[in-house]
């Protein structure tokens, strides 16, 4: 994407009308599409000179780079990068901010536009780049918030050369539409599918595959298709001012580009009446401004740099909108305009521009959208309170994180922060079974050697905890075999319990639609949760069984249990994935998982929570999925989850 014309046209308006403070604005270029992208951003780095820097373009290059530059004290504002994520790992740094909005603002617009379209049945295709996990993870959020079914989510590689049987596992679903998450090439091969299968479903695309590239592939099988993309304000005139100066309409990003260098050229005015104050400090100031308005053509963004300089606090709106924030996390701007195009004629015709205000769906942990009070109550268990008829004499534990990798660190910190929950609360080792794969702590790429922490700067929670298995011998087959009781040579270590235990199983990994993940296979299907509950119930292995699990599709897991006594809570539903949270900038990696991170504050906040009042909190906090709970009756749902959580 070639960012360089509008961003010289925006140096050229600023610098025609006396710069900043006299002083003309230059730019100095480093494309990051080209070349050692770690070494061009050490020069910017190294060059004292510069302390506010445009990009990266890309979501990736913004995980990988931005760290560094926070350390140096030095200002990122992207024009591109639309990770969801973004927001939760930097927000409240102050050194990082973007001009466009995030991709959860799309997924949003899409599922609205959908349902407001008449859909009720959805199905997703994304492309396996951070630009499509956004569209993966947040999809079956927003389907369930509109009350659409989403009937396949997938993700693939781009240019897969088995897309085609992707579509196809699709359509067996019978969706209304696929939203395909992809580059145009592969919408192409989706849409050419499609056609081939004599489905009547339609293809709806995002931004990446709204170009030409898509019409001169398809040609007239384009037509129809329908879309996204994010656009300008059409009130602000910045398009037809750009077509009248440079003699064609803007791209999409054009505008944000804009706005991204009226910032940095604001910023460094405000530098210019505060010096000491620090660049984060300077760019709050300048977007929460509240004076006089200024716009974004040469004489009205002249007068805000003058403004500035003065001391004075005006209010700024862009050539993309308002240039209002989150004043929580930052980085992100309130309101986004998208354009719901479809292909007519060959041409990407407008149908309408939405005006998307991001307040209203701004989330009190990372900006994103709740249910409404009345879906939380309709989802508030119904369960009668239950005295169980014997008494309990024991509870014993189980502690299951199978993932494996730095990648997966918030999983095995996950599963130790649960350990040392259940020992503080006076439970004895020989009471829990810990399933830890364990390679975290040890790992060369852990920068604290032998030391996993659950929150930054945290106690290390590996240091003492004893794991009873570990590395490949935590898997499906020795799960099985430690609740049912199964010892053997290979599995020494098993559940010693009866019908007056009290059991609690928690168990953190990735999932799949019907499964739970050990290691790079989904082998703990919800057949086997069944068949694993119902014959712990038949031999007497427990007198209550609570199991909290964080993966991805947890609720699925326990779709058709019936064992009796059984408590289930899970951190997302049975078609959505679910979020991390909690990002170390130390040590670049994600902490915890949003569900174990949101269920440990509330019991530790409030011991006497009862498991009824803690799901209602879950699902109020979590972000990004929906928290799910299960009872099969039998069950003391209004008992504090502390008061079950110990001897």
């Amino acid at each position: 994407m070639d960012l360089k014309e509008p961003l010289e046209w925006a140096k050229d308006n600023i610098n025609s009308e006396g710069g900043i403070d006299g002083r003309t604005v230059e730019l100095v270029y480093k494309d990051s599409n080209t070349g050692n992208v770690t070494q061009k951003a050490q020069e910017l780095l190294d060059d004292p000179t510069i302390r506010i820097i445009i990009g990266p373009d890309t979501s990736d290059q913004v995980y990988e780079l931005a760290p560094e530059f926070f350390e140096k004290k030095k200002l990122l504002i992207s024009p591109l990068s639309t990770s969801g994520d973004i927001i939760r790992a930097f927000g409240k740094t102050g050194y990082f901010w973007r001009t466009c909005p995030g991709d959860v603002a799309q997924v949003k617009v899409i599922l609205s536009i959908l349902n407001n379209k008449g859909a009720n049945r959805v199905a997703l295709l994304a492309e396996n780049t951070m630009y499509g996990k956004t569209f993966y993870d947040w999809t079956g959020f927003f389907a369930i918030e509109y009350g659409l079914e989403l009937t396949s989510i997938q993700q693939f590689d781009k240019g897969s050369v088995t897309l085609d049987a992707e579509v196809a596992e699709a359509l067996q679903t019978n969706p209304d539409y696929i939203v395909a998450a992809c580059g145009a090439w592969d919408a192409a091969t989706i849409k050419r599918a499609i056609d081939r299968s004599g489905s009547t479903t339609k293809l709806f695309l995002t931004d990446a595959g709204g170009t030409p590239i898509l019409t001169s592939s398809l040609g007239a099988a384009a037509e129809g298709i329908e879309g996204t993309n994010p656009t300008a304000d059409p009130t602000t005139g910045f398009s037809v001012a750009y077509q009248k100066t440079l003699g064609h309409p803007p791209a999409y990003f054009a505008a944000p580009t804009y706005d991204a260098f009226l910032l940095a050229a604001y910023t460094t005015a405000r530098q210019e009446a505060s010096p000491f104050e620090s660049l984060a400090d300077s760019f709050r100031t300048v977007v929460y401004g509240t004076g006089t308005p200024h716009g974004w053509d040469a004489q009205e963004s002249h007068e805000a740099i003058t403004a500035f300089s003065s001391g004075n606090t005006p209010s700024i709106s862009g050539a993309s909108g308002p240039l209002d924030f989150d004043t929580v996390f930052g980085v992100d701007p309130l309101f986004t305009y998208y354009s719901h195009w479809i292909v007519e004629e060959g041409e990407f015709r407008t149908v309408r521009i939405l005006n998307l205000a991001k307040s209203r769906i701004v989330g009190e942990s990372v900006g994103l959208s709740k249910a409404s009070e009345s879906f939380i109550s309709a989802l508030s268990p119904k369960t009668e309170s239950y005295t169980p008829v014997v008494q309990k004499e024991d509870f014993q534990a189980v502690i299951v994180g199978p993932s494996s990798g730095w990648d997966n660190y918030r999983h095995q910190s996950d599963a130790l922060a649960v350990y040392t929950m259940l020992r503080m609360n006076g439970i004895d080792d020989d009471h829990i079974i810990l399933m830890l794969y364990d390679d975290v702590a040890t790992t060369p790429q852990n920068p604290l050697p032998g030391d996993v922490h659950n929150i930054p700067m945290g106690d290390n929670l590996r240091s003492g905890a004893v794991a009873d298995y570990t590395g490949k011998a935590v898997n499906a087959e020795t799960l099985n075999a430690v609740l049912l009781g199964d010892r053997s040579a290979s599995v020494p270590v098993v559940l010693e319990s009866n019908g007056t235990t009290d059991v609690f199983v928690y168990i953190v990994s990735h999932g799949s639609p019907n499964a739970i993940c050990f290691g790079q296979t989904c082998p703990f299907t919800t057949d086997d949760f069944t068949t694993l509950t119902d014959t712990m119930n038949r031999d007497g292995k427990y007198r209550q069984l609570v199991f909290f699990v964080d993966t991805c599709f947890g609720e699925s897991v326990a779709t058709n249990v019936t064992a009796p006594g059984i408590l289930y809570l899970t951190g997302a539903a049975k078609n959505e994935p679910s979020l991390g949270a909690v990002y170390d900038l130390n040590i670049r990696q994600w902490l915890s998982d949003e569900f174990t991170a949101s269920v440990l504050t509330f019991v530790r906040l409030n011991p006497d929570i009862t498991f009824r009042e803690l799901y209602i909190r879950a699902y109020e906090k979590v972000t990004g999925s929906h928290v799910r709970i299960k009872t099969t009756g039998n069950f003391s749902i209004d008992q504090p989850v502390m008061e079950y959580l110990q001897p």
